[in-house]
């Protein structure tokens, strides 16, 4: 419903170049969602679940968490390699998901006029804490209550998965 949050993700989803390789990364190099379509996966499976978590707490700005579940691992487009076997970039190695993500979203945000401020400091908040702990690779630590939510949701989804992938290659 925001009109702002609403643009920024036509930006992302009217770039092609963008949109082709968001459909065909994965969402890691060997931890869970390991293989070609796995990001989208993965962001689908947060989304669902944000829309299910909403309807439980009052309070949540479900524009806004929604918007950063989308966009929360925008970054590993050019984090991982992945025309043949799964590798990381030289800009993946250097500057990690998580930057190179928050970077993405703010040359999005400067081509729409008048995008509020605190609006883009909470989504990049969203995207900077999503791995929970600085030794998980988190520049800041949750602290919102969507970032909170986002931080779970992601954790879980990519334990769940991983377990998943674990079980079925073990068969």
């Amino acid at each position: 419903k925001n009109i702002y949050l609403k643009e920024l993700l036509g930006l992302f989803f009217e770039d092609e170049e963008f949109t082709r390789l968001f459909k065909i990364a994965p969402a890691a190099k060997g931890l869970h969602h390991v293989y070609i379509g796995g990001l989208l996966e993965h962001t689908l499976t947060i989304g669902k679940l944000i829309l299910g978590v909403v309807k439980h707490y009052k309070g949540i700005n479900a524009d806004l968490l929604l918007t950063g579940g989308i966009l929360h691992d925008s970054g590993k487009i050019h984090e991982l390699s992945y025309e043949g076997s799964f590798d990381y970039t030289d800009e993946g190695r250097l500057l990690g998901h998580i930057t190179i993500g928050v970077g993405m979203i703010t040359d999005k945000i400067a081509e729409i006029t008048d995008f509020p401020n605190d609006l883009a400091m909470l989504l990049k908040h969203l995207i900077l804490s999503h791995h929970g702990y600085y030794e998980f690779g988190s520049p800041k630590r949750p602290k919102t209550q969507e970032a909170i939510i986002l931080y779970y949701l992601d954790d879980m989804d990519s334990k769940v998965r991983g377990f998943q992938e674990f079980i079925e290659k073990e068969k």
